[in-house]
């Protein structure tokens, strides 16, 4: 794959992951709980559910969980960053974790620039509030739609696909370990049956205490 192709690739994959509409139901897993498509495949292209990431199609892939947070849909900072150069967005900070917006965030027809931005920062591309000033968007979008070269954000995903075959092989070691500890127990739970089984066909020897020798009464 030379640059261009590479290039090519990496704005299919950003432009894709904010075209898409998250949190639907998954069809390949209707009857399962917990089925709603909020998980972006990198390498696919496509939404998929929790229950699709644990599929072949999908297990060594590049994955990003999608949350919702004031009805948008968000990412965590610690997972895109790998993936994005998330440099001058504003971040958010929702269950104790920093996230960032997919989208800019739908504002009214007549709204105004926001008048804090004297004090503070508005967005470059849609003139949002932003409340740290060395940042210059709300959101991923914007900071693409203020650069036609898309592809210099994208990272190199090499060093995250060889984290991700360590992340599976010390998942199939755990599951082994568990699959041992599992079968030692039910070992063990079976030698006790065992014993306990012995020990009830024993027959209880019941053992009487002597009395003292009986004794005549005296003759009158």
């Amino acid at each position: 794959m030379n640059l261009s192709e590479k290039r090519r690739v990496d704005e299919d994959w950003i432009t894709a992951l904010l075209c898409l509409e998250f949190f639907g139901i998954c069809m390949n897993h209707k009857y399962l709980r917990k089925n709603e498509k909020n998980v972006f495949c990198i390498d696919c292209n496509a939404q998929i559910c929790r229950h699709c990431c644990d599929t072949e199609a999908h297990f060594l892939h590049r994955r990003l969980q999608i949350c919702k947070y004031v009805y948008q849909d968000v990412l965590r900072l610690l997972d895109i960053q790998h993936y994005f150069d998330c440099s001058e967005i504003q971040t958010y900070k929702i269950n104790g974790e920093q996230a960032i917006h997919l989208n800019s965030r739908p504002q009214a027809k007549d709204a105004r620039p926001s008048t804090k931005s004297k004090n503070a920062g508005s967005c470059v591309t849609c003139k949002r509030y932003i409340q740290d000033r060395p940042n210059r968007f709300c959101s991923i979008s914007c900071k693409i739609s203020a650069s036609p070269e898309k592809h210099k954000f994208c990272f190199s995903p090499e060093i995250n696909q060889s984290a991700l075959k360590k992340e599976h092989y010390n998942q199939e070691q755990n599951l082994e370990e568990k699959k041992s500890c599992t079968s030692s127990l039910t070992d063990v739970s079976e030698d006790s049956d065992v014993l306990l089984g012995n020990f009830s066909l024993r027959p209880l020897v019941r053992i009487l205490k002597r009395k003292g020798v009986s004794r005549r009464s005296p003759l009158n």
